[in-house]
């Protein structure tokens, strides 16, 4: 009879940094309710008092630590993180403007694309910069003028 199947090694320590956490908030509460519990004559003099706040405060970087553990960013599961890597930017209603022009015409001079979207050229140009370096559209050069055509990004858009 075979027994239960190991834990992989982020597993095993997510478990042992809970434990520490629980073991920790435990001791802290015992340390937090000593003074109280003591006589005035126990807590007399700076050794115990030394003591005390030695133990609280390794007890504060235990749990510290613990915590530092479970909250770490990087420790995702990369199966969350891969889950949707192509997922489409959202877009403003300029950039959505462009690429309805486009698909409705397939490929466009960029003049032709400034005036049906009703942008000035300063505007346009940095719109379809910004749209070019998001993979959304390509930009031709074409004598002394530029074609703009859907990419292959933008067209799963």
């Amino acid at each position: 009879m075979a027994g239960p199947a190991p834990l992989p090694p982020q597993a095993r320590m997510d478990r042992v940094a809970r434990l520490t956490l629980a073991l920790g908030g435990f001791m802290l509460v015992l340390l937090i309710s000593l003074p109280f519990s003591l006589g005035d004559d126990a807590m007399s003099g700076t050794a115990p008092y030394i003591l005390y706040s030695l133990f609280l405060t390794s007890i504060g970087i235990v749990i510290g630590v613990s915590l530092t553990w479970l909250n770490d960013p990087s420790r995702l599961p990369q199966a969350q993180s891969d889950e949707n890597p192509t997922q489409a930017p959202m877009l403003s209603a300029d950039e959505s403007a462009v690429l309805e022009a486009l698909r409705a015409n397939g490929s466009m001079w960029q003049k032709e694309l400034v005036e049906s979207c009703g942008f000035t050229d300063s505007k346009a140009s940095r719109v379809l910069t910004r749209m070019e370096r998001a993979g959304l559209i390509r930009r031709v050069r074409d004598g002394m003028s530029k074609r703009v055509e859907l990419s292959e990004g933008g067209s799963a858009q």
